[in-house]
């Protein structure tokens, strides 16, 4: 939560650092396998890195609080019976928390073959299992970044409202709104709709909330 460091609304608010994103993002890894990242990542000071085997309810803790889902494209999806496995579980995933990054990631020849799902199409990136090291970091600090990162947030935001308006407001205003909203301590959005003036923020309500909130 950033309650104790927004003050006035023409204070500006502290960027966090890539120390305390790490502290906060959750990373989940659904894989029936060890996967030697998890152990790099955790490594590398990410202190929220969960593996799960598979998942057993779209809404078990784990999905609900995860910011940054890993999903193997074979192996997982058997416990909610989903067609293609892994790939049948990252559309029920992007259906139902659109806003959360959810990454597709296999074996080479498999990622070929699958290549038209639309399980990898909807994914927000795609990996070979066999990837460096770098490239599962790199995706990491990229969307833990665009999840909790005040610049990444604002033209995130910003990007939202000139899809939806046609433009936006500029960098001091959109701060000026989300000290407004911490203040009340309320995310809801109908608040933030109210603060941005569109009639249905849900989507954008879903990028404040995750940043103001932690």
């Amino acid at each position: 939560m950033l309650k104790k460091i927004f003050g006035s609304k023409s204070e500006p608010i502290p960027e966090r650092t890539l120390d305390e994103i790490k502290n906060i993002c959750k990373i989940v890894f659904i894989d029936d396998r060890a996967f030697p990242i998890i152990d790099i990542l955790k490594n590398s000071n990410w202190k929220n890195v969960t593996r799960l085997r598979d998942v057993a309810s779209l809404s078990q803790t784990e999905i609900v609080e995860g910011h940054i889902l890993f999903v193997d494209i074979q192996g997982v999806g058997k416990k909610l019976k989903l067609e293609d496995e892994g790939l049948g579980l990252i559309v029920a995933l992007k259906k139902k928390y659109p806003h959360k990054r959810v990454i597709a990631y296999s074996s080479e020849d498999e990622g070929q073959v699958q290549a038209f799902h639309e399980g990898i199409n909807v994914a927000d990136s795609r990996l070979s299992k066999n990837a460096a090291t770098y490239q599962f970091e790199f995706l990491v600090e990229k969307y833990a970044k665009e999840a909790f990162s005040m610049s990444e947030c604002i033209e995130r935001i910003k990007g939202h409202l000139t899809k939806e308006l046609g433009n936006s407001p500029e960098t001091n205003e959109i701060i000026t709104k989300l000290n407004k909203i911490n203040a009340k301590n309320d995310f809801s959005p109908s608040i933030i709709s109210k603060h941005f003036n569109l009639q249905n923020a849900s989507s954008l309500a879903s990028i404040v909330q995750l940043f103001l909130k932690g």
